[in-house]
């Protein structure tokens, strides 16, 4: 065989769709997650009787399924009969982060879109008010977390007779300080996602080289070292960056396979912590984690100066919230000390990406 029979001619590609390696991508068939996709239908089959649904916290580490396990029963849900009966609403708290902004995006899936005059209160009663002609409505926040506030928890949970809510997040801690009329209303069932085997995580990457690539290109180790790879970090979001740059790699190479080789090239030229963390990080996560890099050993009274200085909007109880929030991946330590008059107070110290890797 020549080595030109092995080559790509200019106007052919590996990729059947590459679309199916974005990150909104939701498969048809979502593999080790049917449980969790079950316990979700189940939630919300009661409205569609005219009952109501139940409310969820659906909680587990970045990157193993919950979003996208969520849409598909979503997405599921839209093609059933009589779906128009049960709207349902999917709303990200990482950018609609307060209860003013989260109504309005409701408002906004059910087709209201004229509240840029409105107050809180008028925007939920355009709510309920466009739900009366309904069987009630599933309300989806992914990200929970992220909310600056959670009135909006109080006021669906008080004023929406009829709906099944669920809470997305990868915090663990979440609901612990949520506010006790919040907690009393909401009383969600757990639904937990746990990590993938190696095994799931490798076969869930072939699932996603079907709808990507066309048929035979990928050489099963070049996979394998991929998964691997995914699995040390675990999280499936890297595994599906990695198998798009060692397609680009292949392609530009103009190889008809995806081999080892590209694999392992795809893994050196991508920094899977800087994915990781470009996936997890808002952008107001990543001003005080830059932030702490540069005042490290600071305590937080003078960091708060130093946020404030750089043209940071935030509260003060919003700042420490996103330290906790990094401190709990590991990229920095907030170490208690004495303030003199100030009373207690904790010093930030900068792990950052750079010291996890080594």
């Amino acid at each position: 065989m020549s080595i030109a029979s092995d080559m790509l001619k200019s106007s052919e590609t590996l990729f059947s769709n590459s679309d199916a390696l974005d990150p909104d991508f939701v498969p048809k068939l979502l593999p080790h997650r049917e449980g969790q996709q079950q316990y979700i239908a189940l939630a919300i089959k009661p409205l569609f009787l005219d009952r109501n649904g139940k409310n969820l916290l659906i909680r587990g580490a970045s990157g193993i399924g919950k979003t996208a396990a969520t849409k598909r029963v979503l997405y599921d849900l839209e093609e059933a009969e009589e779906s128009d009966k049960v709207p349902q609403v999917f709303v990200n708290c990482w950018t609609q982060d307060t209860t003013f902004k989260i109504l309005c995006n409701v408002a906004n899936k059910l087709g209201f879109k004229f509240t840029h005059n409105m107050n809180t209160s008028e925007v939920l009663e355009k709510i309920k008010e466009i739900l009366k002609k309904k069987n009630g409505i599933v309300l989806a926040f992914d990200e929970v977390d992220k909310a600056e506030d959670y009135d909006f928890l109080y006021l669906l949970s008080e004023e929406i007779s009829k709906k099944a809510i669920l809470l997305i997040t990868n915090d663990f801690s979440w609901g612990d300080d949520l506010d006790p009329r919040v907690k009393s209303r909401l009383l969600p069932e757990l639904v937990d996602f746990p990590e993938y085997s190696l095994a799931e995580t490798e076969n869930i990457l072939l699932e996603r080289v079907k709808y990507a690539f066309y048929q035979n290109v990928w050489e099963n180790d070049a996979v394998k070292r991929i998964a691997e790879q995914s699995f040390k970090f675990k999280d499936i979001r890297i595994g599906i960056v990695l198998l798009k740059v060692a397609g680009e790699l292949a392609e530009n190479a103009a190889s008809k396979k995806v081999k080892l080789e590209h694999a392992e090239k795809a893994i050196t030229k991508t920094d899977a912590i800087k994915i990781k963390a470009s996936t997890d990080l808002t952008d107001e996560e990543r001003l005080v984690l830059d932030l702490c890099k540069i005042h490290t050993g600071k305590i937080f009274g003078a960091f708060y100066e130093e946020y404030q200085r750089s043209g940071g909007k935030k509260s003060d109880r919003t700042v420490k919230r996103n330290l906790d929030r990094l401190e709990n991946r590991k990229l920095i330590k907030q170490e208690p000390v004495t303030e003199g008059l100030q009373g207690r107070s904790s010093k930030i110290i900068y792990i950052g990406f750079e010291k996890k890797l080594s």
